[in-house]
């Protein structure tokens, strides 16, 4: 479910928010490369934030990406990210930590971006990550709808194993 927030401004130039038609797109794409592969945690996560990049990235996202749980539950650690990933955790507090502890989606505008977090949950129902998209106009709840419906793929599979060090 999707908090309402209305201290969210809602986009004036239609012309530069992401469509259904592009969502759909990107659904589509994925759900052709799965039917030929057997599920792998860490390959679909990659792909996913790919494909989002790659739809949506400049125009008008500016960055994606994965946040994960560390074992201890202390903070996220960065997982695949476009355009480029993350260098260090970050503490379980804030639009993050909220929209993994209430296992919804939360949308807000932080200066002149905007951003989407949107929780990943395993085939328990329970979180384990959560997405995060800065864009340079709003997000609103179809996004939301959408990159959920992108990582449900996860509560089929299940969540990663524990990450491996370099």
């Amino acid at each position: 479910m999707i908090d309402d927030l209305s201290s969210v401004p809602q986009p004036l130039d239609m012309k530069n928010r992401p469509s259904r038609a592009r969502y759909d797109k990107v659904k589509s794409g994925l759900d052709l490369k799965w039917r030929r592969r057997a599920p792998q945690a860490e390959r679909l996560m990659r792909e996913v934030v790919d494909a989002l990049w790659d739809a949506f990235g400049g125009s008008p996202w500016v960055r994606c990406g994965l946040w994960i749980l560390q074992p201890d539950g202390a903070a996220f650690q960065p997982g695949p990210a476009r355009p480029d990933p993350a260098e260090a955790s970050v503490p379980v507090e804030g639009l993050r930590g909220e929209a993994f502890a209430s296992c919804s989606a939360r949308r807000s505008a932080q200066g002149a971006a905007a951003v989407l977090v949107v929780p990943i949950q395993d085939k328990n129902g329970k979180p384990w990550a959560v997405f995060e998209a800065l864009s340079t106009v709003p997000f609103d709840e179809m996004d939301a709808r959408w990159v959920e419906r992108l990582f449900k793929v996860f509560q089929t599979i299940g969540r990663p194993g524990p990450p491996s060090l370099p």
